[in-house]
């Protein structure tokens, strides 16, 4: 195998870019020529060109292609395009998604489908990774990334007596130096978030914005912490049904944790190291945001997700602290068994171990590192851009109208135990959480995945218990204040909410309350422990039967949000079923 293979990734969250840099880190140790590419900064006119593609694409929204694979995207659907194209393209589509939504993984197979219209050649069956699963994608990325050297293998063995290299010669992505000179360096200013201070990615508006306030929704003594938090919206733009996005930073406990870790290990790095991060080569360039000096303090705070639990590939970096030059060294018998346990744990074969050690417990890189003290002491700054993955922007539901002076947003603090005696917590809603009113806020609008009808006469039946409630409460305050402005008239629509408890977890209900007496709404509420029997919306939806088949009658338009991982599908019984007892009912009278 001495060809060129390109890899290319549609990324939303940098999920997939990860995966797609482990291919193409992992093609080194085949010989293998060629780079790895965002879809939007491929030189598309090079396709017809290339040997061996392999795609690596999320799916976004509701079926939606990334944002950096739209306009690539965009390109292969043009119908002026031969069907036979790319006849001398081989390719694979690796897809990651999540079976929880209709169209899973719809955007990797639209990309499958199109490449092989287009004449090329698939040479292994699409992988379709599922977030759903126990252990994450990683169940369907190990074993289709090891079936992908099995057909690579076929189609070009390797000559000369060669075989594949036991370690990818390209380990680390990037050079990196501690400047030893400082003095000519402004400390407090390179602490600042490089990633939105270098407006990292062209596509995205950045917007700074501030708190204006965030204000927890339940009562003190509820299990769930919930809070509605508004931003400053001067200068945001968005339409209803569009998210917002923010990248949280790591709460000052994870990054002291860290620091005390390099204490502990007699690690010369302090948070006021400056490190130069250079490219090793034109094949993996350096991202904007790393391209100046920057702090340890900042790539601990702003960077690197000192949270994340570590997938199996940062094992197998860790245990390459362990040889030199590719050539294991002398070491201790704790030593060997630590390099022996990484080993393991980064095995396609040992994926049990991995969940039980890694994802049942949730455990963090950090508590992987307090857990092999004998590697900690052998870290490097290469090796921490390696198993420290980079903090991913997370998307909310707008909560508040276009053209409001506040963006709201609606945000369900993420806190529970494990068998690990420290509580787990998320990292971006305990964030949010955190942010005291005036507190500066980076963010970005994008479009959602609910499209609502701009005349608000359209009736609306709206299911959204817990913080799914965010982007109806965005609609129904527009027609309220369409209302109050005597803009149109606006129909009255339902609304179906649901939650734990009516005092300690009804969210926005003075809003409700609200929008409900002023008829703009009809609002039921299924308040499940309020009662010995538990109810849910479905239920609810049931009991209104008459006058939700009236409204479905009448062209209303059904959205259904939240989180709850079966609560869409039994809705959508119930609708069904609804819909059509009602229906029978009406027949059997008419005869």
């Amino acid at each position: 195998m001495s060809s060129k293979l390109t890899v290319l990734y549609g990324s939303q969250t940098g999920t997939a870019q990860d995966i797609a840099e482990d291919i193409w880190r992992e093609s080194k140790r085949y010989y293998f020529k060629g780079s790895v590419f965002p879809m939007e900064d491929y030189p598309i006119q090079n396709l017809i060109n290339e040997s061996i593609v392999i795609f690596v694409c999320s799916t976004t929204g509701q079926g939606d292609e990334p944002d950096n694979m739209k306009s690539f995207w965009k390109f292969l659907l043009k119908k002026s395009l031969p069907l036979d194209s790319l006849n001398d393209v081989k390719y694979a589509v690796l897809g990651l998604g999540d079976s929880s939504y209709v169209k899973f993984n719809f955007a990797a197979k639209k990309l499958n489908k199109r490449l092989a219209q287009l004449g090329a050649t698939c040479i292994l069956p699409i992988g379709l990774a599922d977030d759903q699963h126990d252990l994450g994608p990683n169940a369907v990325v190990s074993p289709w990334i090891d079936n992908l050297w099995i057909a690579l293998d076929k189609l070009f063995p390797l000559t000369n007596n060669r075989k594949p290299l036991s370690i990818t010669p390209r380990p680390f992505r990037w050079n990196t130096k501690i400047l030893e000179n400082i003095d000519c360096i402004n400390i407090p200013q390179i602490n600042n978030d490089v990633f939105y201070e270098s407006n990292v990615n062209k596509h995205d508006n950045f917007i700074k914005t501030v708190v204006k306030s965030n204000t927890r929704t339940t009562s003190i003594d509820h299990f769930q912490d919930v809070r509605l938090i508004s931003f400053a919206a001067e200068s945001i733009e968005h339409d209803l049904g569009d998210v917002v996005y923010v990248r949280p930073q790591n709460d000052t406990e994870n990054v002291e944790h860290l620091f005390k870790l390099f204490r502990e290990n007699n690690l010369n790095l302090t948070k006021e190291t400056v490190v130069i991060i250079s490219s090793i080569d034109e094949e993996l360039p350096v991202p904007h945001y790393l391209s100046k000096p920057v702090t340890l303090l900042t790539l601990a705070t702003h960077i690197w997700d000192l949270s994340a639990r570590p997938r199996a590939r940062a094992f197998q970096q860790l245990s390459y602290l362990f040889m030199n030059n590719q050539f294991e060294i002398s070491l201790t018998k704790d030593e060997l068994l630590e390099r022996d346990k990484l080993k393991e744990l980064s095995e396609p074969a040992n994926l049990q171990d991995m969940y039980d050690y890694v994802h049942r417990p949730k455990r963090s890189v950090l508590e992987v590192l307090h857990d092999f003290p004998h590697t900690a002491s052998r870290l490097t700054l290469q090796i921490m851009f390696e198993i420290f993955e980079t903090i991913k922007p997370r998307a909310f539901s707008i909560a508040s109208r276009p053209g409001a002076d506040s963006l709201d947003i609606l945000v369900a603090v993420v806190q529970y135990r494990t068998i690990l005696k420290v509580p787990r917590k998320g990292l971006c809603s305990n964030w949010l959480a955190s942010l005291k009113e005036g507190t500066d806020v980076w963010l970005w609008c994008r479009k959602g995945t609910m499209t609502f009808p701009k005349d608000p006469s359209i009736p609306l039946i709206m299911v959204g218990p817990g913080t799914g409630l965010a982007p109806f409460r965005s609609v129904l305050l527009s027609r309220e204040n369409k209302l109050d402005n005597l803009i149109i008239n606006t129909s009255c629509s339902l609304l179906f909410f649901g939650s734990r408890n009516k005092l300690k977890d009804f969210h926005c209900r003075d809003d409700l309350e609200r929008l409900r007496n002023k008829g703009i709404i009809q609002l039921f509420c299924a308040f499940s422990r309020d009662q010995e029997d538990k109810i849910y919306v479905q239920h609810i939806i049931e009991k209104n039967k008459n006058i939700v088949y009236k409204f479905l009658e009448n062209n209303a338009y059904v959205f259904v949000s939240g989180n709850s991982k079966n609560m869409p599908q039994a809705v959508k019984e119930t609708f069904q079923k609804v819909y059509g007892e009602i229906k029978i009912e009406q027949l059997t009278k008419s005869g």
